[in-house]
C-alpha cells in the first residue's frame, strides 16, 4: 500500500507541468516520492500486526 502526497514543486514547474498538460491533452498529478518499504524482522512484523488487530487500522512501515 502506498499514500503518496502531493509533491512540493516550485512555481515554474507547475507552469512546465501545466504546458505539459495542455500539449498532452491531460492531467498531471505530481506526488513525493515514496520512501522504501522496511524490512521487517518476524517480530517485528507481529508487532505490527498486533497492533494492526487491535486499532483496527492498516499500518505500513517504510525506511526512516
Amino acid at each position: 500500500m502506498e499514500c503518496p502526497r502531493p509533491a512540493k514543486i516550485s512555481e515554474k514547474q507547475i507552469e512546465e507541468i501545466r504546458a505539459l498538460e495542455k500539449k498532452l491533452g491531460v492531467i498531471l498529478v505530481a506526488y513525493d516520492r515514496i520512501p522504501a518499504y522496511k524490512k521487517l524482522s518476524p517480530q517485528e512484523l507481529s508487532r505490527i500486526r498486533s497492533l494492526e488487530k487491535e486499532s483496527g487500522a492498516i499500518l505500513v512501515a517504510y525506511e526512516a
